[in-house]
This record gives structure tokens, C-alpha cells and sequence, in this order.
């Protein structure tokens, strides 16, 4: 049943990839970087062509992976197999899961490695702990959060182990990375919030702090506690100062689903069926807010029918520039001179910088300019002048 609801949730993301073209930001990743994730999405289009689609295959096949976890490491706490399928279904279509699912980042491997950690933890596997916090010092900054979270567990736990593991790596962290702090209070506080709100969808995000509230007030704490904990309170302690890039400790604060739903339901069973009607009311809500969330995420097209501004829309920035390509095509254009951030985005489609043709968004003054406009849901979306100035 997981691998049909995981399968489900994959087709409904490669229709939305099919209305996605390259960012900006993820074609400096493709072409200027030397780093991880410019190894992997070369090595896919290498391996299935330079498309959309193999662009974005490995972090669809990361987050099928990061959802089986889900449900793995969501034994323990869910003893029934409903239970951690709801679980593994409202990771799935968390706002900000999905979009990690096919923009180019690194928070799905960020996920994979730490529920792979707690799964080794779990099923008592130190070696192979040990074997990916090794792994995770090479991939990202962010992982400082799951080592202190890690030294937090051993203190409360009285585990030597753990106490030690945590030490060791926030020091091995501390000398690759070395830390920065800067900036005063100005008001990045609140801003966080609304993104920790727009990942998870805001009724969700409300359960997230009452399952951690209680849980800390009540009941015992796990390792994915204290490691969502640790991210969700360095984040919002941090933005006081400066603003961060919350894409540092949003995976850890996702992967918490299990435990809001493991409160949520022991919240909602423990009272008698008569006593049900507030939680049943308060789960169609929840639910209906994180519906319209997904669909507004995997349906991002459509949203353009309701702004007046196309480029207010969320997802502009992945938009537009291989409906272009596929136009200048038409025209028998192969290369153009452009802005530099336009013209990178094109290159990943076929066409090169070049001095023949100039491609602007304004009128080309002393030229035939031809106009080409992008439309979508007969709306105009954007507009280019293009003319032959060689």
C-alpha cells in the first residue's frame, strides 16, 4: 500500500515538474559549481538527457526514499500500520516536502542521512550511525544541528555514547566550518515563523509546536525530538540577529511527523466517541488547510488565472525560460545576446550566447523588434522583444 500512495504522490510531482523550467540559481548550481549537488544532477542528465525531468530525478527518487524512512522510523512511536501510513501520507505532501521533492537543494539528502541515523539508532546499528555522521560532515553546514541534537540526547538519556558521538563531531564541524554570527534584531523573527508556517501549512505548523510542547511538558522524549527541537529553536534564536537561511534546519523540523501524529491521535482515542466532535473538526480543518497547500504546490500553474502580476506569482523564478527557448527555436534562433541570468537559464535548453539576434524584456531601440509572449491559460505570463542586430 506505501509503495502505491508513494507512487501516487510521484506522478502527481512529475506533472508539476512538467511545468517547471530551470532557475537562475539552479543553473549556477549546473554550470558554475563543482560541488555535491552539482555532481548529481550532472551525472542524471549525463545518464537521462538534458530535460526538465532528469534535472529533478534524484531528488524525486531521494524523497521516495525519505518517505519509506518515514514510515520505518514511525514504528515505534505508531504501533499500527494505519497510523504510519497517515504518517508517511502527510510527510509526503508537507508544502515544503514537495518542493524540495523537485527544486534543486540539498534538504531531501539532508533528511535521508538523519532518518537513516535514527533508523541506525533505533535498531541499535552504532557502527553504521557512526559510518553516516562521518558521511553527513561532507555534505552540509547544516548537520551542527543534528550533532548537538545528538549531545542533548545523550545528556538526557545519560547514554556515554551518545554524549561522546555528539562531542566529537560538533568539534570535527566546528573545525571544517568554523561559525559566524552577525547583524541586530530586526524583525527576521516573524519571517521565519511564516516560513516554518508555509512548509508546513499553518494549521499544521500549530500541531508541530503543541506536539513539541506537550511532549516536553509530558511524555518521553526520543532522539527526533530532540533533533526537530534543537533545529526549530536554533532557527528562530538565530533570526532574532540575522537572517538565515532557514533551508539549514527546515529538513529537521519536517521529518517530526511522526510524533505530531502520534500526539494527535493518542489525543484524539483517549476520549470517548461522544467527546470526538471538537478533534473531528479540528482534523478537517487541518487537513483542508495542508490539501490547499499541496495542490497550490503541485497545481502552481494554475494560480496564475487569479494574480494580477504573473511575476508575484512563487514559482515565476522557475518559470518561462524553456516555453522561451522552445519559441526562439521556432524562429530558427540558436543563440542570442541577453542578461546574464536569462541567458545561463537558456543555455541549459539548446541556446548559447551569441551576437547575432539581442533578446530583452523592453523595446530594442533602432530595431525590428518581434514580440514574443509567453501565455499560459490565454493570460500573458511575460513578454520579450527579440530582433536581428548582426
Amino acid at each position: 500500500m506505501l509503495f502505491i500512495l508513494v507512487f501516487l504522490n510521484l506522478a502527481l510531482l512529475s506533472f508539476s515538474i512538467s511545468s517547471l523550467s530551470i532557475s537562475y540559481d539552479e543553473a549556477k548550481i549546473y554550470y558554475e559549481s563543482s560541488g555535491f549537488l552539482h555532481n548529481v544532477i550532472t551525472f542524471s542528465t549525463r545518464v537521462f538527457g538534458q530535460n526538465d525531468y532528469a534535472l529533478r530525478l534524484p531528488f524525486l527518487f531521494i524523497h521516495s526514499l525519505n518517505t519509506i524512512l518515514i514510515y520505518k522510523i514511525s514504528k515505534p512511536m505508531l504501533r499500527k500500520q494505519i497510523d504510519r501510513m497517515i504518517c508517511a501520507t502527510l510527510y509526503m505532501y508537507l508544502p515544503g516536502v514537495l518542493a524540495s521533492a523537485t527544486v534543486v537543494n540539498e534538504a531531501g539528502f539532508i533528511i535521508f542521512l538523519t532518518l537513516l541515523f535514527i533508523f541506525f539508532e533505533q535498531n541499535k546499528m552504532p557502527l553504521k550511525g557512526v559510518f553516516t555522521l562521518i558521511a553527513t560532515l561532507f555534505l552540509s553546514e547544516s548537520f551542527i544541528n543534528l550533532y548537538i541534537a545528538i549531545l542533548l540526547f545523550g545528556l538526557y538519556k545519560k547514554d556515554k555514547n551518545c554524549k561522546i558521538s555528539g562531542v566529537i563531531f560538533c568539534l570535527l564541524w566546528l573545525y571544517m566550518q568554523g561559525i559566524e554570527t552577525y547583524g541586530k534584531p530586526k524583525g527576521h523573527f516573524i519571517d521565519a515563523l511564516g516560513v516554518f508556517a508555509a512548509v508546513f501549512s499553518p494549521l499544521v505548523f500549530l500541531c508541530f509546536i503543541y506536539s513539541a510542547y506537550r511532549i516536553w511538558i509530558k511524555e518521553e522524549k526520543n532522539l527526533l525530538w530532540f533533533i526537530s527541537i534543537t533545529a526549530f529553536f536554533f532557527a528562530l534564536g538565530l533570526s532574532m540577529r540575522q537572517k538565515l537561511s532557514l533551508e539549514l534546519f527546515l529538513p529537521y523540523c519536517v521529518i517530526f511527523m511522526p510524533l505530531i501524529v502520534k500526539v494527535m491521535l493518542n489525543s484524539y482515542r483517549v476520549r470517548l466517541p461522544m467527546f470526538r466532535t471538537k478533534h473531528k473538526i479540528a482534523a478537517v480543518l487541518i487537513l483542508s488547510t495542508l490539501f490547499l497547500s499541496s495542490l497550490a504546490s503541485i497545481f502552481h500553474t494554475f494560480l496564475y488565472l487569479f494574480l494580477d502580476k504573473p511575476q508575484s506569482h512563487f514559482a515565476y523564478k522557475y518559470d518561462v525560460a524553456k516555453e522561451l527557448s522552445d519559441r526562439l527555436k521556432k524562429f530558427g534562433i540558436s543563440s542570442v545576446k541577453t542578461s546574464k541570468e536569462l541567458a545561463l537559464r537558456l543555455k541549459f535548453y539548446g541556446i548559447s550566447s551569441g551576437y547575432e539576434y539581442e533578446l530583452s524584456k523592453f523595446k530594442i531601440q533602432n530595431c525590428e523588434n518581434k514580440v514574443i509572449k509567453i501565455v499560459k491559460f490565454n493570460k500573458i505570463i511575460d513578454r520579450y522583444y527579440i530582433c536581428k542586430i548582426k
